[in-house]
């Protein structure tokens, strides 16, 4: 029996980007796993490598391999692909450049954080990219938050997501999605300037203070949510639904209920509300969920369902962190 060669050992990293390359140039979307292992190992000294040998596609099929290889990496562990989607960050098309920082949003290394705040920080780099690098930083900020990554780049992080969300001359976008971004961290400032943006004039920063407040997971934004679930503006009721969700707290359900009662609530915001409910997952919550299973709808069937789901691993969640608390402290 011939010996079996692990993934890690069956290609050279820049071999294994050539077989890569010439499989998205054929229009072969499904890659080899040993090639993907191989272009996970692409050393951070070859970045200018990288860069000449994906130019020799064409843009739309340099987007199509980033896009397959950020799908490859949220659906699979094993794969690291920073060297290849950082050194696409300065791609001639700014699609391109987009989907690389989407990318690099899935890598939780220090060096994909780093790209990540040189494409924030660039005045230069285009709108769009630059909100795209914003939305990925509020996710490290989340792992961060959450003790799911090393808190060496923590303050360079929440930093930059600041001076984005405080800076006047930045575009009103790109701040809103700084101020959506840092509600996750908990600091004393974050709150104060949560209540600045929501005050705002500009529709942006007020809809990314809406978001924030989801982020921040605090109950104490709830009444102001309540206010946001009745806006003239549709996406602002759209935000608050999810944001009510996130928080996750059995007060908010109530709330999310009237919406089925209410004649200017759209399609998509009862989704939001029903979706919402599952992550809340209290009592109230999980019946009211059960009744819309045999909704009219079979879009908002499909959703309670999801979202009964949803409650379901919440509970057992519950019920395995209590069986781990032997001493019935969680109760004191």
């Amino acid at each position: 029996m011939s010996e079996s060669i692990s993934h890690q050992d069956a290609a050279e990293p820049i071999d294994g980007l050539r077989r890569v390359i010439a499989a998205i140039a054929a229009a072969r979307m499904e890659l080899e796993p040993e090639d993907l292992h191989a272009v996970s190992r692409l050393s951070p000294d070859s970045t200018t490598l990288v860069r000449e040998k994906l130019t020799e596609l064409e843009s739309v099929s340099r987007f199509a391999l980033l896009e397959r290889l950020q799908q490859i990496s949220s659906e699979f562990g094993g794969y690291d692909f920073t060297v290849l989607f950082s050194a696409m960050i300065s791609d001639d098309d700014a699609t391109v450049r987009t989907v690389a920082v989407s990318g690099l949003a899935t890598c939780e290394t220090a060096g994909a954080t780093e790209a990540l705040l040189a494409v924030a920080k660039s005045e230069e780099e285009d709108g769009d990219v630059r909100r795209e690098a914003v939305v990925a930083l509020g996710e490290v900020a989340m792992r961060l938050e959450l003790g799911w990554a090393s808190n060496e780049d923590a303050d360079q992080v929440v930093d930059a997501l600041r001076l984005i969300a405080e800076d006047v001359l930045e575009d009103d976008d790109l701040r809103g999605s700084a101020v959506s971004a840092v509600g996750v961290v908990s600091a004393p400032w974050v709150p104060e300037l949560i209540e600045e943006a929501f005050d705002s004039d500009a529709a942006a920063l007020h809809l990314g203070a809406v978001q924030a407040m989801g982020r921040s997971a605090d109950v104490s934004w709830l009444p102001v949510l309540e206010g946001s679930l009745v806006a003239e503006d549709e996406d602002e009721r759209v935000a608050a639904v999810q944001a009510i969700g996130e928080i996750g707290s059995e007060d908010g359900a109530p709330m999310l209920l009237e919406l089925f009662d209410d004649p200017s609530a759209s399609e998509e915001l009862i989704q939001g509300a029903v979706a919402a409910l599952g992550e809340i997952g209290s009592e109230e919550a999980v019946e009211e969920l059960q009744q819309l299973r045999t909704h009219p709808d079979p879009t908002v069937r499909a959703t309670a369902q999801a979202a009964l789901e949803e409650a379901t691993l919440l509970d057992d969640f519950d019920d395995l962190r209590a069986g781990q608390d032997p001493f019935g402290w969680s109760e004191d």
